[in-house]
């Protein structure tokens, strides 16, 4: 069985490694400036008015981020093209040089020109503005225009700039961007710092560490874990009653010869599975979480008003946030109930026209016998892969039962993370439900060999 285990493992791997690669990705190339995002999340919209260095915490935050590294262990670049860009902390000049570099090749008199602006705005405040803004530019139309103004304000720095920019456009030579280049980078990466951490300012996402918030500036890590908790616990318990009640009904369905019951039972659970979770969640508020007529439950929260959860423990945590999870529960589990029933239904009949049911009805035993003792070893293989598969994708399907009873999972923060493209947490969200998608097959394959030892083999 050990070794069985190990095999599934290492068959995974692969898998868990090109989930990482994507949720980097995701990271690596998301819109907009990541350092500006997360210094403002930190320290307001007027960082750069305050008393605070503005320059120095840009570069402390690009460090943080590992900013200043190859994006990966290896890159591929043109010949044209600089391997060292990404030193480079200012995200609109970089992006400037970088697309000049595509426009013109000639990299030497790009980095020449940028080099003189850059000691230009150090050293004379006079023309800042409209050096900041040139050093940003990468059309035509526009740098001749700040190229003019700046002339207007020094002549003597006007020419040179004029001089230097007619150096790229007349040394234009784009045969370099066909030619590949190989660069190798080392373990001093962007990725490899993403993945493993460098054991101070970043722990890497194998310990959890999935970077920072560019809404509030805090580390993911600090919040995403107590919500994915959060939902979890509501999942499972809704995904377990459900199973618990589902299976012993599908089957029931199966031996029952009453037409008049089994009608009555499939129109009741056509109904539970026709319902929409958010119509569902709100008839259970309204008859049960009603001020005007059966308020037996809250409406929505986890936590009485005042209550805090760190000064007590997970039982009395789990006790006092038990009223609250019991709609969110209820509304979760009639949809899972409906379909588990129905598809134990399907199994059961397919497995009651074998020879082994019937040789077991032959030698004595009742139907209800018989299914439970044969019958129901059978149609845990696909119920169990059910059950593993409804875990992971719950993370990202309470979404409406969370919002609609504003109860604070995981489901709430992607919502907020979309909504205010806070993509570090989108990410984040992303890799883990991919993460304990692998997990859930695994697991299902384990417990595949454990019904049916045949399996392993």
């Amino acid at each position: 069985m050990l070794l069985f285990v190990v095999k599934r493992t290492l068959r995974f791997i692969p898998i868990l490694f090109s989930i990482s690669i994507l949720g980097f990705l995701l990271t690596a190339y998301m819109p907009g400036d990541p350092v500006k995002k997360i210094l403002i999340a930190r320290y307001g919209a007027d960082y750069k008015n305050s008393a605070l260095d503005s320059k120095q915490l840009q570069s402390s935050i690009y460090k943080e981020l590992g900013l200043d590294k190859p994006l990966f262990y290896f890159s591929i670049n043109s010949y044209n093209a600089c391997d060292t860009l990404y030193k480079i902390q200012d995200f609109e000049q970089r992006k400037a040089m970088e697309r000049l570099s595509d426009m013109y090749g000639c990299w030497e008199n790009i980095e020449t020109y940028f080099s003189t602006i850059n000691f230009y705005i150090a050293n004379h405040s006079n023309e800042k503005n409209t050096l900041v803004n040139l050093s940003q530019e990468y059309e035509n139309k526009r740098i001749l225009l700040l190229l003019s103004r700046v002339s207007s304000q020094n002549t003597s720095q006007g020419a040179t700039l004029e001089r230097l920019y007619a150096n790229i456009v007349e040394s234009k030579s784009l045969m370099g961007n066909y030619i590949p280049t190989i660069n190798l980078n080392g373990f001093e990466n962007q990725f490899n710092l993403w993945l493993f951490g460098n054991g101070h300012q970043r722990k890497g996402i194998i310990r959890g560490d999935f970077g920072s918030s560019l809404r509030t500036g805090e580390p993911i890590e600090n919040f995403i874990w107590k919500k994915l908790g959060y939902s979890l616990e509501l999942i499972f318990i809704a995904v377990s009653l459900a199973f618990l009640f589902a299976i012993p009904t599908g089957m029931r369905l199966t031996r029952t010869k009453s037409k008049h019951s089994q009608n009555m039972l499939n129109i009741l659970i056509y109904l539970m599975y026709s319902i929409p979770g958010y119509l569902a969640a709100t008839l259970l508020i309204f008859f049960f979480a009603n001020t005007q007529s059966l308020y037996w439950f809250p409406e929505s929260g986890l936590y009485p008003i005042g209550y805090h959860p760190s000064e007590h423990s997970y039982w009395s945590n789990l006790g006092i946030g038990m009223p609250y999870m019991i709609l969110p529960i209820l509304t979760y589990a009639i949809s899972a109930f409906a379909f588990i029933s129905k598809l134990t239904k399907n199994i059961t009949a397919e497995e009651l026209n074998f020879d082994y049911y019937k040789t077991a009805l032959a030698k004595g035993l009742s139907a209800k016998e018989a299914t439970r003792k044969h019958v129901l070893k059978n149609i845990l293989i696909p119920l169990v892969t059910l059950f593993t598969q409804i875990l992971p994708a719950a993370v990202g399907g309470t979404l409406i039962v969370e919002l609609i009873f504003q109860y604070p999972g995981i489901g709430q923060v992607t919502y907020d993370a979309a909504l205010n493209a806070n993509y570090p947490v989108i990410v984040a969200v992303f890799t883990i439900s991919g993460i304990m998608t692998v997990v859930a097959y695994l697991l299902a394959d384990i417990v595949y060999a454990l019904i049916n030892p045949k399996l392993r083999h």
